[in-house]
């Protein structure tokens, strides 16, 4: 029971790391209507930011904030000079987009070199907690909280504020948001960053755990586009329950029958489409 107890926690605490994926590419490609096939690499370069600067400054709190500052030049780049020209044209988003997979993988190949880096658990958080014949790392205990809290902001921010009607009024109607005086794109850019920045801290804060490699962009994003899809898309309650259903799923898969680990979030995600082709909380359009 104890060993049941302690692989559902380390499947709550990895969900929590997809869900901090997946709620940033929830946000931009379900409530902007932006394809960001470069997400997953994204995800990649604020895994290895942060591990390079919390390496040479011993701070894990300075690799937090070059991963956030990071892939928020980038993600403000890659909107303002790229995809903010490119609204609902939605094959050429793909391909601008899987294009920067290719050129960031490669930026990372030149600077970190091909093998796999891993970061480290910030010393305060280092310790373990005894459950029963199993010890268990408190930084595994963080992941939740902070996923916890990252999901009680997103949904204030999405649902709760006035900000919020606009972004989902503006995919809706850009036009329309326009004519009322809403400066549609600045609220894009804003969330287009902000879903960059999801995906780079999620890389670092789980760099301890699932490491950084230059290969790592498109598996990221194929498992995060799982999750979405499994959730609901747009939806951050979605992107959480998506997140819980395949962490939870996959770490005991990795326990019992490791032979086939692989392929259960797959399973799962042809379950869903099957049955319910919108996700577990998604909604058809009127």
């Amino acid at each position: 029971m104890e060993l049941v107890f302690a692989n559902l926690l380390n499947g709550v605490s990895y969900a929590s790391i997809l869900f901090i994926i997946a709620s940033g590419l929830s946000l931009v490609f379900g409530v902007m209507g932006i394809v960001n096939l470069a997400h997953g690499a994204l995800y990649m370069l604020g895994a290895f930011l942060g591990i390079a600067v919390a390496g040479l400054t011993h701070n894990f709190f300075l690799g937090v904030v070059a991963a956030v500052v990071g892939l928020f030049i980038v993600g403000l780049i890659l909107e303002r000079v790229f995809l903010g020209r490119l609204y609902k044209m939605l094959d050429q988003q793909a391909l601008l987009t899987l294009g920067f997979v290719y050129i960031f993988g490669n930026i990372a190949l030149w600077i970190w070199g091909p093998y796999p880096l891993m970061g480290h658990v910030p010393t305060f958080l280092s310790s373990k907690v005894s459950i029963g014949d199993y010890a268990f790392p408190v930084y595994r205990f963080a992941l939740i909280v902070i996923g916890l809290i990252i999901y009680l902001a997103l949904w204030w921010l999405q649902d709760k504020t006035r900000i919020g009607s606009q972004m989902k009024a503006g995919i809706d109607n850009k036009n329309m948001t326009l004519a009322m005086g809403i400066n549609y794109g600045l609220i894009a850019t804003a969330i287009f960053i902000l879903g960059a920045v999801m995906g780079g801290l999620a890389g670092f804060l789980g760099s301890p755990i699932l490491g950084a490699d230059p290969e790592m962009s498109m598996p990221t994003l194929l498992l995060a586009l799982i999750v979405v899809v499994v959730g609901g898309l747009g939806s951050i309650h979605g992107a959480l329950l998506g997140a819980v259903v395949i962490g939870v799923i996959n770490t005991f898969g990795n326990v019992y029958f490791q032979d086939f680990a692989m392929f259960t979030a797959y399973f799962i995600f042809i379950v869903v489409l099957i049955v319910k082709p919108t996700g577990l909380l998604g909604k058809k359009k009127p």
